[in-house]
């Protein structure tokens, strides 16, 4: 009898503890992430473009537009960089994370896709970057993520998106006055790979966790 009410309490103690670590986790996954927009900000290598749209390390009006590889059409469609954006910040993290973390989200895809212009790597053709987070970065119409939303939170989850890429017009990160190659990823599992060990290359200091 003993024995069993024994075990009756540790199952009970499971259930409510288990729940209870997974609460906290994903608690602190979204302060983690609404956070990093903050450490953005207050960084001496974020650039912001001046009134008259250029300064050394990005010409908003040189690298105004993207061509982008539909890959399950195997199209090329050209738009509006920050247009792309909204796209790409719709597809890469969910929308109801706070405001700060799709804006954190929105400066790194903005300095990941113009990494890419500007050093031309062209592994797709004509076009500067792909729609596969496989490859380049994720990216849905503004028609398909409608469609994947509740009617009545339509709009309201659209400028959402609309607002983080918006209020971060312009702003991208760099190193030694040119933008990096800024990978990102949901989650990294406590601590982030240096990139040599993954994909081999150049060891890069600020890719590299201390």
């Amino acid at each position: 009898m003993k024995k069993i009410v024994l075990y009756v309490i540790v199952l009970v103690f499971i259930m409510f503890l288990i729940p209870a670590l997974f609460t906290i986790s994903g608690k602190n996954a979204v302060i983690a992430r609404s956070t990093i927009f903050e450490q953005i900000k207050s960084n001496e290598n974020i650039v912001q473009v001046n009134e008259n749209g250029k300064n050394p390390q990005y010409n908003y009006g040189e690298y105004s537009s993207i061509k982008v590889l539909h890959t399950t059409t195997n199209t090329v469609e050209e738009m509006n960089l920050d247009e792309y954006l909204y796209g790409v910040v719709s597809a890469e993290m969910p929308v109801d994370f706070e405001i700060e973390a799709l804006k954190a989200q929105a400066v790194v895809a903005r300095t990941y896709t113009l990494y890419h212009i500007i050093n031309g790597e062209r592994k797709h053709g004509d076009a500067d970057l792909c729609d596969n987070s496989a490859c380049c970065q994720a990216w849905i119409s503004k028609e398909n993520r409608f469609s994947k939303w509740e009617a009545e939170k339509q709009n309201e989850n659209w400028n959402k998106i609309c607002t983080a890429v918006n209020e971060t017009s312009g702003k991208i990160i760099t190193y030694e006055g040119t933008p990096i190659n800024a990978f990102f990823h949901s989650n990294s599992g406590g601590i982030t790979e240096a990139p040599v060990n993954v994909w081999g290359g150049t060891r890069l200091s600020i890719l590299t966790s201390s």
